[in-house]
């Protein structure tokens, strides 16, 4: 299976932090997951939660406050928020990005700046806003469930997705079997129970997100995504 860490590798580093990526990139992860959000100032950050206030020291929504504003802020062990560009460069060359995308109406602009910053890839871009995968002109799109949905596979299609990213706690191998049928490539969150870890290698999930990517068994499908 694929290694993925969730904003960064959380298990190991204060998540969606610069140190958090370094510890992905330690523990031999092909992919760090990281969430994006928009700044008042129109500025692309990496946090996860609307509100800043269970990661950092301060108060208040993303989309209320500044770049600057953000950057004062302690994410946990002196971090800092990083900026998508930030990431761009920490991870050039080094690890794979999976990029989701939580504030509605980035996802071309998102595309644009990463386009322009020639990341050499391998790259992903996911969200549960699947309206914002169309507006993303790149080969991976990963569509994220928490369900499972009255149609297997036709919330994947209609994004046009090449993955789905499935929650543990809803996934099933017929589940699973009817996304391979499609040609999607599936990815489990979170698992971090290597009983868990192994049960979804036995019904034949490709990637899983773990806090702990060190868990998962390495993978050649790496080598076969596109950059």
């Amino acid at each position: 299976m694929l290694r993925i860490g969730p904003r960064g590798a959380s298990g190991h580093a204060p998540e969606n932090t610069l140190k958090a990526i370094e510890a992905g990139i330690a523990a031999q992860s092909d992919f760090v997951e990281l969430d994006v959000q928009r700044t008042r100032d129109n500025n692309l950050v990496i946090m996860h939660d609307k509100r800043v206030d269970r990661t950092t020291n301060g108060t208040g929504l993303v989309s209320d406050l500044t770049l600057k504003e953000l950057k004062s802020l302690d994410a946990g062990a002196g971090e800092r928020i990083p900026t998508v560009e930030e990431v761009l460069h920490v991870a050039h060359g080094r690890v794979g990005l999976m990029l989701e995308i939580i504030t509605p109406g980035i996802g071309a602009e998102l595309y644009e700046l990463v386009r322009r910053s020639r990341f050499p890839g391998p790259l992903i871009y996911a969200s549960f806003l699947h309206a914002e995968l169309l507006k993303v002109n790149h080969a991976n799109r990963l569509a994220l469930l928490e369900a499972i949905p009255v149609d297997p596979t036709a919330f994947a299609l209609d994004a046009k997705a090449t993955y789905a990213g499935l929650s543990i706690d809803s996934i099933t191998p017929a589940f699973v079997a009817d996304l391979h049928k499609t040609k999607l490539t599936v990815f489990v969150y979170t698992v971090n129970d290597p009983r868990d870890i192994e049960c979804m290698r036995s019904i034949g999930v490709d990637g899983a997100i773990s806090d702990y990517p060190e868990l998962i068994p390495k993978s050649e499908l790496i080598s076969r995504l596109a950059h």
